[in-house]
């Protein structure tokens, strides 16, 4: 039976501030999209139709996440695992292709894209591991965890969310307080594969991590054993590079510059940075942005909905949507501090995380200071699967809240 009151201690300025970005989406979409079918002669109306659809269907399952008590969780990451890695594979072999990847499964009128849920499971799966497994010294068996959906995901190919997958294990490992060496051995190799393009930058590089290790009196064999790792890395950086689809090459050195491409692959960084820069301090009113009404910027109803903000409600509605999101993430740090369990805690700590990158490479590629990964904004972009698995996250983020301390009646 739902018991309303336990809604007394839930967290509310994180409902208050999802229902706002979800409300700004909707009518971002609307701006995005509504003239360009009305001309095409399709329906206006489809991708509002679909994605408040899709809100209602994410808001049930929110709701069922915030009463069900997270703590049963833990029984279910195995199955919710496996099932995780039989649904990547679904997608891989038997799903429709789009956009260059095969991530999407339909299931009659419905489809879904394995990799949102994935996302989702993976944080359960980290968070119940580590509250089973109470060493900090064992990194090994999460980043082995974490690899299976990691290679799948980026089999698809699918950069962008192979990309989240590897930071919520990185992020949740440090949560967990890992021992500082094993955490140097996990993300310093990374740091020498984007060095070692430029030989003398990685060799100082080296030189500094070299220093650092020796100063912090590292045991001999850990020091050696880190600088392999980053050699080893380093050096297979061309192996890596090669394992890239071409575009997403292009993606990355038209980032670098996207004057290179300015019609390729660079036109959707330019354009993007020209809507946002038009929009001024207040913008140019809704359904009046001249890139985002003449359709200038490829999928702005999608991955690049936040050019759409910055040129239509200018710098201050673009204020407006990073302080929501600021907010969601302290909010959801604030629970990791204050769970009863801890459990508990690396899950809002791996929400935080997840909601966060997101939200920081998405506001980052439509602005040009990251590559164009193809990540979408939580709450706005338009995307059923990504919208429900968010408004799950929240759900059980509120189970976590309103289960922080005993009801008193």
């Amino acid at each position: 039976m739902i018991n309303l009151r336990m809604l007394r201690v839930s967290d509310k300025s994180m409902f208050v501030s999802i229902f706002i970005l979800v409300a700004i989406g909707l009518v971002m979409i609307a701006s995005t999209t509504y003239f360009s079918e009305l001309k095409a002669g399709r329906d206006a109306l489809f991708y509002i139709k679909r994605q408040f659809g899709a809100f209602i269907f994410g808001f049930l399952l929110m709701g069922a996440a915030a009463y069900f008590d997270y703590r049963h969780l833990k029984r279910f990451a195995p199955l919710l695992y496996i099932s995780m890695i039989f649904l990547l594979l679904a997608g891989h072999f038997f799903g429709v292709a789009s956009q260059g990847a095969q991530r999407w499964i339909y299931l009659g009128p419905f489809s879904f894209q394995p990799s949102e849920v994935a996302k989702l499971i993976m944080i359960i799966t980290l968070a119940a591991f580590f509250d089973i497994r109470k060493e900090k010294s064992d990194m090994i068996s999460p980043l082995l965890l974490t690899a299976v959906p990691f290679f799948l995901v980026f089999k698809q190919p699918d950069l962008g969310t192979a990309l989240v997958i590897g930071v919520l294990a990185v992020g949740m490992l440090l949560w967990n307080k890992n021992s500082p060496v094993l955490l140097t051995m996990a993300v310093s190799p990374f740091l020498s594969i984007v060095l070692s393009r430029n030989l003398y930058v990685w060799i100082i590089y080296l030189f500094v991590l070299w220093l650092l290790l020796y100063f912090s009196r590292v045991k001999t064999f850990d020091m050696l054993l880190i600088l392999g790792l980053n050699i080893g890395a380093g050096a297979a950086f061309p192996v890596l590079w090669g394992m890239l689809k071409g575009y997403q090459q292009m993606r990355i050195v038209t980032f670098l510059n996207p004057g290179l491409d300015p019609h390729g692959l660079g036109y959707h960084t330019l354009q993007s940075t020209i809507a946002i820069g038009g929009g001024g301090l207040f913008g140019q009113g809704l359904f009046h942005g001249s890139q985002t009404q003449l359709q200038f910027i490829p999928i702005q109803h999608s991955d690049f909905i936040f050019s759409a903000i910055g040129e239509e409600l200018g710098l201050v509605g673009s204020l407006m949507v990073l302080l929501l999101f600021l907010n969601i993430i302290w909010r959801a740090i604030v629970l990791a501090e204050e769970s009863e369990d801890y459990f508990g805690s690396i899950f809002a700590a791996g929400a935080a995380i997840f909601i966060g990158f997101h939200a920081l490479v998405n506001m980052g590629m439509t602005m040009g200071i990251l590559p164009v990964v193809g990540i979408p904004l939580p709450f706005v972009s338009y995307g059923g699967t990504s919208l429900v698995v968010n408004m799950t996250v929240i759900g059980i983020l509120q189970s976590i809240a309103m289960r922080r301390q005993k009801l008193i009646f």
